[in-house]
């Protein structure tokens, strides 16, 4: 089964504080920071991992990250909404797709859900980046453990 996560870039930079407070600086700059905050569910996770943007220019944009199809952010067209980006998205993929849907818009969460979407909020998506992270960490610990194990085993009757 494949694995689909689209954002609703703008309404989850609204929802965390901490861009919230930044939105100033321009979106271009808070939806690339946002990609790579959430950047481990593609690299590690290995989720196409999709973030839209509200309308701007006068055509729909996608920009491929690192040269691959399934990481991009895709900045709608001035008269679309990442809403209606999102919404057709999720109605026009089969059921070999597993989607989730990271919006706290309701209609969004309608559409989603009645298309067989998972809908996970700001705070949702956020927690399951840092649980990917903290079982990565581990995994990489633990490797170096045994690593070290290992090569001291080997070298163990030869001093």
């Amino acid at each position: 089964m494949k694995e689909l996560i689209l954002v609703d870039a703008c309404n989850l930079l609204h929802r965390i504080p901490a861009w919230r407070d930044r939105l100033g600086q321009g979106m271009d700059v808070l939806a690339a920071e946002l990609l790579t905050t959430l950047r481990p569910l593609h690299d590690l996770e290995h989720w196409e991992l999709h973030l839209i943007i509200d309308g701007r220019g006068s055509a729909l944009h996608q920009e491929f990250i690192d040269r691959t199809r399934t990481l991009s952010l895709l900045w709608c067209a001035a008269h679309q909404s990442a809403d209606t980006v999102i919404e057709s998205w999720i109605m026009r993929l089969n059921r070999d797709w597993r989607i989730v849907v990271a919006s706290e818009d309701r209609a969004i969460a309608h559409t989603a859900i009645s298309h067989g979407a998972e809908v996970l909020s700001a705070a949702a998506l956020l927690a399951w980046v840092d649980r990917v992270l903290a079982r990565y960490s581990r995994g990489q610990q633990s490797r170096q453990q045994q690593s070290a194990k290992s090569f001291g085993n080997r070298l163990e009757g030869l001093l």
